[in-house]
């Protein structure tokens, strides 16, 4: 799967949109990996690291489920990729803001850590 997610990270994300629950995460953390290691064919290292942030919030949203189990595991990597937007030649007024991703991702994260306790 990392080459794959390599060559075509847009409709890599987009499969992962639709899996079921298990093969989901496992899937999940090698995107992570694959994103943290680099290697992306020429332009897509900034359509991976925006589809893996937009796929975290997206998931955190509508099926929270899916992500807050492996959210510990994904943090890091959200941090890194929303602190290093230049390193993945991602241009903010192409991409948003990263860092702002971030933000909305913790605040995501926050919400369904606390629905879960209240649960």
């Amino acid at each position: 799967m990392q080459q794959y997610f390599r060559e075509i990270p847009i409709e890599a994300a987009e499969d992962l949109r639709f899996m079921p629950e298990i093969p989901f995460r496992y899937y999940m953390l090698g995107f992570r990996d694959c994103v943290i290691s680099g290697g992306f064919e020429p332009c897509n290292d900034s359509d991976a690291a925006s589809c893996f942030l937009h796929l975290v919030a997206e998931k955190l949203v509508a099926q929270p489920q899916y992500i807050v189990p492996i959210m510990p595991a994904l943090l890091s990597a959200v941090e890194y990729v929303a602190h290093n937007q230049p390193a993945f030649n991602a241009d903010e007024s192409i991409y948003g803001s990263f860092p702002e991703s971030l933000k909305q991702i913790q605040a995501l994260y926050a919400d369904a850590l606390n629905r879960d306790s209240r649960s």
